[in-house]
């Protein structure tokens, strides 16, 4: 009898602790009760986006993507792509209760996805804008972040663009293509998404995005002065002012313009640059493969 006891004794204890196990952490059992695999849950310690780095670091190439290197890794890719899935602003608000946040978790979401879609296409797909009808690689093609289904156009037009307001975005957003702006090896963080956002706006107007012709007063820029011009008029706070300089998207040119290709671009073609007219750069849309 007192052997009996003990042994219902021992079994009520066992289930007690089994029952606070599952309580507490509804993992392994959980799963495996119900069939499904339980998203993978923010750790508010660690940082999401060290991997994702690291794979950043590995397969970007000055301008390009090494795609080649990139499938040979594309399980690190997936895993942080399932991470961005079942996270977000939306999915795990408590989680990313900042704006820094929510825009370092979204450029980094919308770079992430055009990768892995670029990685899981056919190695013969060479133009992301020929990958699909109707520009279907960004428009209509969906993908699972932040706890739903959406298009890589709706992450940089209605997350990103319309909620941030931030033209220094668009040097951070990168769509696969050669015209595009290269493709940052370092992930966004909160902390560091505002310096992160100088330092790429800066780079990419000094890099190409904006050429002088001054024999013929001609300035050339990226065709993405003109698709989003509205976004170039607001110059971010913090900037220094340019006094009697030019309106529009050119204000953000000369905000962002080192000092040697400012001073080429004022003397020729005035402070406010009425002296030259601007062109707009035919977009390339073929990949942006390493060479």
């Amino acid at each position: 009898m007192f052997v009996i006891t003990r042994v219902r004794a021992s079994l009520t204890t066992l289930s007690l602790v089994f029952a606070a196990h599952l309580a507490d952490a509804p993992s392994a059992f959980a799963q495996s009760a119900s069939g499904m695999r339980a998203p993978p849950p923010l750790a508010p310690s660690a940082d999401p986006y060290r991997g994702y780095e690291a794979l950043l670091r590995a397969v970007v190439r000055g301008r390009g993507v090494d795609y080649t290197a990139l499938r040979a890794r594309i399980g690190e890719l997936r895993a942080f792509c399932e991470w961005l899935a079942a996270n977000g602003p939306t999915a795990t608000p408590a989680a990313f209760n900042s704006a820094p946040s929510r825009l370092a978790y979204w450029l980094n979401a919308y770079n992430a996805t055009v990768l892995r879609a670029i990685a899981e296409s056919p190695p013969t797909m060479r133009n992301v804008m020929q990958a699909a009808p109707n520009s279907g690689f960004f428009r209509a093609r969906t993908h699972r972040v932040d706890g739903r289904s959406i298009t890589l156009d709706a992450i940089e037009n209605r997350e990103v663009r319309e909620r941030f307001q931030d033209a220094r975005v668009h040097a951070a957003l990168n769509c696969g293509a050669q015209s595009c702006p290269p493709l940052s090896s370092q992930a966004f963080r909160a902390r560091t998404v505002q310096a992160q956002l100088d330092r790429l706006a800066t780079a990419w107007i000094n890099g190409g995005a904006v050429t002088l012709d001054a024999s013929a007063r001609v300035l050339r820029v990226s065709s993405l002065f003109q698709w989003f011009s509205a976004d170039f008029t607001r110059v971010p706070a913090g900037r220094p002012a340019v006094s009697g300089g030019a309106q529009g998207p050119m204000r953000f040119v000369q905000s962002y313009a080192a000092p040697a290709l400012r001073a080429s671009i004022e003397a020729a073609c005035g402070v406010d640059l009425s002296r030259c007219r601007v062109e707009h750069v035919a977009y390339d849309w073929s990949l942006n493969e390493a060479r």
